[in-house]
């Protein structure tokens, strides 16, 4: 009897060790078609800072998180593919993550349950007029959900890159705490700038070092801002100078204020796979072989290379040169002074290293 007693005795311990090793965790069990190896966690805000990689075995995996509140995540498939995931604090999801022409499926949580929901019922739109529609009757619903930010992103500024005029209209319409989110704040301090819609530039496909796909539109999630440096193997090497000269940026930025990466327009892999051996630097590169036609270049009216281009949040251009001094300034003008957190000199801010 005294043995039996111990042995339940145990198993409580043991069930409440368990419960408190998971408490406020958040977990994600999902499936995805054949031939996805890995897919990139990343945060659509600053609430989630450093990217995280989920490996599935046999199509399944199971991944976790601990939420300080409703954090919005972004999973990142090989193809370019972005599906969004809502974590919650003691939370238990389910996602299917289809084939090219399957559909997506998340459910487990009360955001992941309504995005699901708002994701089937808009299935059918294809103007902005329906999607504004469809954002605006969400928030009546819910004027609180952490789902909003998202959809307005997706739906609104990527989708339509609706006018500033419509995207005021709809944020005015959520409580007055949502519309401090993260995202929403960096986007309401882009209004004052007043820059014509075609400067955003978020429908681009790259290709990193392997040949997977990468959408633009997802690079640099988790930062305010974000710095493109864009070069060709051809100009030899001043390109390769201009990507080395902004390495010290992440020994001094916070990396939620400015996340880098380097496009090469190169028409030829195999050039600009030889010239990337040259060096080894701290962020991903990749590759247009548009050339001269790529969106990148026309996009930003882009003339001469190795250039400098700062995107905001939402892949709106805020500041483009080909001098990497006046590069200095501009960061310096642009980034609040908060933002330079990894270094501090004595004698004020110093953005490149001597």
């Amino acid at each position: 009897m005294k043995r039996r007693f111990s042995a339940i005795f145990a198993l409580i311990l043991l069930m409440v060790v368990s419960c408190g090793r998971n408490k406020g965790l958040y977990i994600l069990q999902g499936t995805v078609h054949e031939g996805t190896d890995t897919i990139v966690v990343v945060g659509f805000d600053s609430r989630f800072e450093y990217p995280d990689t989920i490996i599935p075995q046999n199509g399944q995996f199971t991944w976790s998180f601990r939420p300080d509140t409703v954090t919005t995540l972004l999973l990142l498939l090989p193809d370019g593919r972005r599906y969004p995931v809502f974590a919650e604090k003691d939370v238990q999801s389910q996602l299917e993550i289809p084939s090219d022409t399957g559909t997506y499926h998340i459910s487990g949580g009360y955001c992941n349950d309504s995005y699901n929901s708002f994701c089937i019922s808009t299935r059918g739109d294809s103007t902005l007029e329906q999607a504004v529609a469809a954002v605006d009757s969400f928030i009546t619903r819910d004027p609180f959900s952490e789902v909003t930010p998202y959809l307005i992103y997706d739906r609104l500024v990527l989708g339509y890159h609706a006018s500033q005029k419509t995207l005021e209209k709809v944020i005015k319409r959520m409580s007055g705490n949502m519309q401090d989110a993260p995202y929403l704040t960096a986007l309401k301090s882009e209004f004052s700038a007043d820059l014509p819609s075609n400067s955003y530039i978020s429908t681009l496909t790259l290709r990193d070092s392997t040949g997977t796909k990468r959408q633009f539109a997802d690079m640099g999630a988790g930062s305010n801002y974000l710095l493109v440096c864009v070069w060709a193997s051809w100009i030899q090497q001043p390109g390769l100078d201009a990507r080395k000269s902004l390495d010290s940026l992440l020994d001094v930025i916070s990396p939620k204020t400015l996340s880098i990466i380097d496009v090469s327009i190169d028409v030829n892999m195999d050039s600009w796979k030889e010239a990337l051996t040259k060096d080894t630097l701290r962020w991903e590169s990749f590759i247009d072989t548009e050339g001269w036609e790529s969106r990148i270049i026309k996009g930003t009216n882009t003339k001469q290379l190795p250039s400098f281009i700062l995107f905001s949040g939402t892949k709106r251009v805020q500041y483009q040169t080909s001098s990497r001094s006046e590069l200095d300034q501009e960061l310096k003008k642009t980034l609040a002074p908060r933002s330079f957190e990894r270094e501090k000199p004595k004698n004020g801010i110093t953005l490149t290293k001597k």
